[in-house]
């Protein structure tokens, strides 16, 4: 797996325009009542009231059965549990300045191995509100399609820039993988990658199914289970 998965239309039309109208009748809080003491000093956005019980397990049931038929989602999170999604909205002025992840979150808690910001608002209806990641390779910048997820490491530093005109909302999740190693998911990726381009060939060829072996063999000894 690359450093970021981008997953274009995880949310399909139908989905987005469900959970829009569910937000719509919701409350919003200040997002610093789920923050850690550090992003405290950092977060300045608004996020779905916790009490909105009823339409939060709607949103997240939609997210849910998204990520399960996500195939791209599947091979290159390898997700053993994920952390119910939150609602943030950020209007003009709001931002998320940098940050890392806790690296442990719920109750019961789970490892944070990826983090997943799913859009929810069309980039032409806001300005700024960008989610910026800082790597070793070099700072990346993702403003995407409504509907579209990225899916990122969470030991990087990262951010959301300013909002300066419009509204900006996301749904934001946090995975612990099946895989704890980047370095080992990142090579069951691209060994799933390879087998499905064998497999449109030769779905019955000797290499294909040795491939497949490897792959299946390799996340055996890999898994955290």
């Amino acid at each position: 797996m690359s450093q970021f998965i981008h997953i274009p239309a995880l949310l399909r039309s139908g989905e987005l325009e469900l959970i829009e109208n569910l937000i719509s009748r919701a409350n919003f809080v200040d997002g610093k009542l789920t923050a850690s003491m550090a992003a405290k000093e950092v977060k300045n956005n608004l996020q779905l009231d916790a009490g909105e019980t009823t339409i939060l397990e709607q949103i997240r049931s939609l997210i849910h059965q998204a990520l399960q038929q996500s195939p791209l989602f599947q091979i290159a999170a390898l997700p053993g549990e994920i952390f119910p999604p939150l609602i943030s909205k950020y209007g003009p002025g709001r931002y998320y300045g940098w940050h890392v992840d806790s690296p442990v979150m719920g109750n019961p808690a789970i490892r944070t191995d990826l983090a997943m910001t799913i859009f929810l608002s069309d980039p032409s209806t806001y300005e700024g509100g960008e989610l910026v990641l800082q790597t070793g390779g070099g700072v990346f910048n993702f403003k995407p399609a409504k509907g579209d997820a990225v899916l990122y490491p969470c030991q990087f530093l990262h951010c959301v820039n300013e909002v300066t005109s419009g509204e900006r909302v996301a749904a934001v999740t946090w995975i612990q993988s099946n895989v704890k190693s980047p370095e080992q998911r990142q090579i069951l990726f691209q060994l799933n990658q390879v087998h499905a381009m064998l497999h449109q060939r030769a779905p019955q060829a000797p290499e294909t199914q040795l491939l497949l072996q490897t792959h299946s063999n390799l996340f055996r000894m890999w898994a955290d289970l």
